[in-house]
């Protein structure tokens, strides 16, 4: 049994990341909340040009240890998410394109299959609709 499965596009200006990013995914796969499903990183240069990259050269030395210390694969990630992925950056950018196992739902999961209940309806909310949500409490 597998929890929820998201991915995550995060851009940068510039085709280089400094290591922070996967710190503190880091942080949420050693506390179980995550497991790291892929990662893939892609580039767009100055004259549009796309490329995928090694994570372990994509940046500074944080990101090599991260490759080493967690395996992800990239045969997951295809071509044509690369594509994708490559149509939403602008020139001289960068994305890392991220796929997780949300841990954390399994054994919401399990009480569920359990209690033969289903899922009806299921979405995400986005972190900047917040004072939305918060709006709604007062």
């Amino acid at each position: 049994m597998r929890g929820p499965i998201d991915y995550i596009i995060v851009g940068v200006d510039g085709p280089k990341f400094d290591g922070s990013i996967l710190s503190a995914l880091a942080t949420a796969i050693d506390s179980g909340a995550v497991a790291l499903v892929a990662l893939s990183v892609v580039a767009k240069d100055t004259d549009g040009v796309i490329t995928t990259l090694d994570v372990a050269d994509a940046g500074d030395s944080y990101i090599v240890e991260f490759a080493e210390k967690y395996s992800a694969s990239s045969d997951l990630i295809n071509q044509d998410d690369i594509d994708e992925v490559g149509e939403l950056l602008e020139n001289d950018s960068a994305a890392g394109l991220l796929v997780v196992e949300q841990l954390w739902a399994k054994p919401l999961k399990k009480a569920l299959l359990d209690a033969n209940a289903y899922v009806l309806a299921e979405g995400r909310i986005h972190p900047d609709a917040a004072a939305e949500l918060n709006e709604g409490s007062n």
